[in-house]
């Protein structure tokens, strides 16, 4: 499940989690977000510290959010006893769209283990008719009393007396609601081309939902087989994990009853259901399974890219794995209303529409390819997560992880147009470390209570940097050996469940080596290292230094003294491309010797920046690297985790921002666009610690950044070249969009002429570069552009513009117009909940932004509360985050925590969930104010030196 906003950020939102955030580009996956909340391309909008690619957790012992509240009045979290498990389901649902709710009829077959008076299952949001007993095949059901537990969601059935070991049947009927809340069986608002007011039901289960639709074990563990029933409107398409065996009338001949085929042993969170006026486009794999992309009508061509590619991820990965995917069919439905970015139900593959449909003119280059990597990622879920399944959450990474791993492997090698490995740098390593750098970080293996927190562990740690640690392990041990043990773990654990253990033990024995010694460290401890490095010359060898600690984004020290085996791969000016030396670094401090090193030539380690790792160079080995920097000669990997470690050491104070625009400057003829990703991001937090400084600093800083940038963008113009990659426009975007917001007004005046002559004579704006065309209308154009973006919204019919506009518009520096805009999304709920926390994403461009979408935040909590299903919602989570994050200094900070420290509408369950994501905003706001203190007098000579 994509959780990366993409932002998998988003942005890896999988629960397309939520992806990486920069101030170029914004893509939530995690995601993402977004692992991954699907994609906005493009979105020139967060200053400082950019924590938007950090969503979620905080740990809360080390270093975050003072204790407030009664932690001891929380819920204590029961998890089911263990003394019976289910092994097959049948499940009749009645849907109704127009009503918003549902009949339901369920059997479970309970295999009872240990003698017991009673048996307890999960249900939730349901009005239980009543609860029956068969012993026997052909008996006569016995009534149950039960009670409820409200708080755990646990129905407690009271036995006729105590059952020994033994097979029984539970009979319940209920009654369940089409909530609106995106989750469990719930409705999904759309309009047809007539305008006309539409709905249609969908599911997502995971992680603790499937009780909102049906009683049962819910919990990863128990898995059964399911058969399931939907009865429905007659005109209406029904669809579940499996293929239709019967479509059969109802008495009044009104409604038709679908029936499914038996499902495989499986979760319960992996059930799924959807209902609705659909049309689909099908195509087969090889193997002869049968793909189809449903959406709602109208929209069914533009699932035509997906579908193909789907082909393709099918075919392939049962060769990766060598194991046939083993269901006769796979739904990829997009579903208007989705809370994160996809989910691998197994057989009907649910997304957000944006993270799944195409139309080849409209959708920008890095939307396509994230829709490229959300369908693998969803994909590889068919295999890790479905057929082997984590025992809990706390390995939740033993599905995301590897899902979002191997997204990256197939449309790396089916997809070569995208340079998807360049991109893998920022999403998932940048993103990863971003989060995992602060003290209220959490490890991969995180301890899992109560299921309210488990929302907020769908972040950059369980998406990007255990996608991260993948790619360190599989290069340390080669991909044949990393896929042999792969498959030896997949196979031994099928249609079963695993732990982080069972991985470790399959790939040694690939390998030979003892993997959990290496790799325990880096799942089961927060952070990572940075490896301070110096050399001494000896002959023809080279002799380095290295010492590990964990990297701390404030700088400071790691009370945990915490320490990990990191494998070092070293590169050499002599042979740039190539892995010149390997080690393993197992003390805290070590020395290597490199043999035919010539004297001045430059050292570089983590050659390919395939290590979850950064690196702090000695002045003398950093100064070396600069010519070869300069000149491209340095791998374009290298060049950007360089410039990406120089940038995150910026935060604590052993690189000055003066020192980083040294580098930045040498790179004047860089012609990558992550590279200069890299280096927009540093040179956003000049411009944000100016802002704070005084106008004329930030004037003096805008300037700075023209004189760096005016060549380049000069060089690129605006229109497409013929021959050109992609990676060329989506570089001219950013180079271009940064030149305006630092004020340079012929690129002003060119993307105005260009959205001008997009609405008065339809020429077309190019995909990529639309985001920071809007940009710049909504930071410049006063009311009447504002205006004309906001009837672009309205009359757009394609999510990716719908959602370009929103982020645009939140950067207008004018507070009528946001409170315009933040009326028209949140209040008159214009803006689908799903998408309303990029309404805050802009917000941060400016002080007046900033502070009013705080005081917004603040004076609508229980609003948000109500709308997003309480304080667990991810997406209220993200909202809390990106409403302060983007403050730098200490008062703001206080203020922050206080105010949910005595915020009368949470509860201390409630302060208790969000303690993590509350600790993480509050240590970002302190790094953007530390960066700030210790670089003042740095830019101010900065800006003097440089004539500006």
């Amino acid at each position: 499940m994509l959780g990366r906003l993409a932002v998998r950020q988003a942005v890896r939102c999988s629960k397309a989690s939520i992806k990486p955030v920069n101030t170029h580009q914004l893509c939530l996956r995690n995601f993402s977000a977004i692992r991954r909340l699907s994609f906005v391309a493009g979105a020139q909008c967060r200053p400082y510290h950019t924590t938007a690619n950090m969503l979620h957790r905080t740990a809360r012992g080390e270093h975050g959010m003072a204790a407030c509240g009664n932690p001891s009045a929380a819920v204590k979290f029961e998890r089911l006893p263990t003394f019976a498990e289910p092994t097959h389901y049948n499940v009749r649902l009645s849907p109704c769209l127009n009503q918003f709710s549902f009949d339901g009829h369920a059997t479970i077959d309970v295999t009872i283990k240990e003698a017991t008076d009673v048996l307890k299952v999960h249900a939730q949001s349901l009005l239980i008719q009543s609860v029956s007993l068969i012993t026997q095949p052909g008996d006569a059901s016995k009534s149950l009393e039960t009670s409820y537990d409200d708080k755990l969601n646990i129905l407690t059935i009271k036995l006729p007396t105590t059952m020994q070991p033994q097979k029984v049947q539970l009979d319940f009927k209920f009654v369940g609601e089409l909530n609106d809340k995106m989750r469990g069986f719930y409705r999904s608002q759309y309009k047809d081309k007539n305008g006309t007011e539409k709905f249609l039901a969908s599911t997502q289960f995971e992680s603790t939902y499937a009780r909102y639709a049906f009683p049962c074990f819910d919990e990863p563990i128990y898995k059964a087989t399911f058969d399931v029933t939907l009865e429905v409107e007659n005109h209406l398409t029904a669809l579940s994990n499996m293929n239709v065996i019967s479509e059969t009338p109802t008495a009044d001949g009104k409604r038709k009853a679908v029936t499914f085929a038996t499902s495989p042993k499986m979760s319960s969170y992996l059930v799924a259901f959807a209902v609705g006026e659909l049309e689909y486009i099908s195509a087969q794999t090889k193997s002869g399974v049968e793909m189809r992309v449903y959406t709602v009508p109208g929209k069914k061509e533009q699932g035509q890219y997906s579908l193909d590619l789907s082909v393709k991820c099918i075919d392939w990965y049962n060769e990766w794995f060598d194991i046939k995917y083993p269901l006769p069919k796979c739904d990829l439905i997009a579903i208007p209303d989705f809370s994160m970015g996809a989910m691998e139900n197994w057989g009907l593959v649910t997304y957000r529409e944006i993270a799944l449909l195409v139309d080849p003119g409209v959708t920008s280059t890095r939307q396509k390819s994230r829709v490229a990597l959300v369908v693998a990622h969803e994909l590889a879920h068919l295999w890790f997560g479905n057929l082997v399944t984590m025992k809990w959450w706390t390995d939740l990474w033993l599905k995301e992880g590897f899902a979002s791993f191997m997204e990256y492997m197939f449309v790396g090698a089916n997809c070569p147009e995208f340079k998807i490995w360049l991109h893998f740098l920022n999403d998932e390593l940048a993103s990863g470390m971003g989060l995992d750098a602060l003290r209220n970080s959490h490890p991969i293996e995180v301890e899992i209570d109560n299921p309210n927190e488990l929302d907020e562990i769908y972040d950059s740690i369980t998406y990007a940097k255990s996608n991260s640690v993948n790619r360190m392990l599989c290069y340390y041990l080669s991909e044949p050996v990393f896929q042999k043990g792969l498959r030896l773990y997949l196979k031994r654990f099928q249609y079963s469940n695993a732990v982080t253990q069972d991985l470790w033990t399959a790939l040694s024995e690939a390998s030979g080596q003892n993997v959990n010694e290496l790799m325990s460290g880096w799942t089961q401890q927060m952070g990572f290292p940075v490896l301070k490095v110096s050399q001494r010359q000896d002959g023809n060898n080279r002799i380095l230094t290295v010492e590990q600690r964990r990297f701390i984004s404030d700088g400071g020290e790691d009370p945990k003294n915490s320490q990990w085996q990191v494998p070092i791969t070293v590169a050499v000016g002599s042979s740039p491309s190539d892995v010149k030396a390997r080690f393993l670094l197992k003390e805290k401090q070590q020395e290597f010797t490199i043999e035919g090193v010539a004297p001045g030539e430059w050292v570089k380690l983590n050659s390919g920046t395939t290590g979850f790792y950064r690196v702090e160079y000695s002045d003398e080995m950093l100064t070396a690297m600069l010519p070869d920097i300069a000149s491209r000669r340095m791998p374009v990997l290298d060049r950007f985790g360089l410039i990406n470690d120089l940038s995150a050491l910026l935060n604590t104070g052993r690189v000055s921002i003066a020192q980083f625009v040294q580098v930045a400057a040498s790179s004047a003829k860089e012609d990558e666009y992550v590279v200069w990703g890299a280096i927009d991001e540093g040179m956003s937090k000049l411009l944000a610690c100016a802002r704070e400084m005084s106008e004329d600093t930030l004037k003096s800083a805008k300037q700075l950044v023209v004189k760096m940038f005016e060549q380049t963008g000069a060089e690129l113009g605006f229109a497409e070249q013929a021959g050109e990659d992609s990676q060329k426009m989506m570089l001219r975007s950013l180079v271009q969009a940064r030149l305006a917001r630092a004020g340079h007004q012929p690129t002003i005046d060119k993307f105005t002429q260009m959205f001008n002559d997009f609405l008065e004579k339809g020429t077309p704006i190019h995909p990529d570069i639309r985001l920071a065309t809007f940009g710049v209308v909504a930071r410049y154009g006063g009311k009447e552009g504002f205006d004309k973006l906001m009837n672009l919204r309205e009359t757009t019919t394609f999510q990716e513009i719908e959602r370009q506009t929103m982020v645009a518009m939140s950067q207008t520096p004018e507070e009528s117009l946001l409170a315009q805009l933040f009326e028209y999304g949140f209040e008159k709920n214009k803006v689908r909940p799903q998408d309303q926390l990029y309404l805050f994403l802009g917000t941060g461009a400016t002080h007046m932004g900033q502070q009013y979408a705080w005081k917004y935040f603040c004076e609508h909590i229980k609003e948000f509360l109500d709308k997003y299903g309480g304080a667990n919602s991810s997406l209220f989570q993200r909202c809390l985050k990106f409403a302060g994050e983007s403050f730098g200094n200490e008062k703001r900070a206080v203020e922050f925590q206080d105010f949910f420290c005595n915020c009368n509408v949470l509860s201390d369950t409630d302060r208790q969930t969000l303690a993590r994501p509350i600790g993480q905003t509050v240590e970002a706001i302190r790094l953007n104010a530390r960066l700030l203190e210790s670089n003042r007098q740095i830019i101010e000579n900065l800006l003097k030196q440089s004539n500006v």
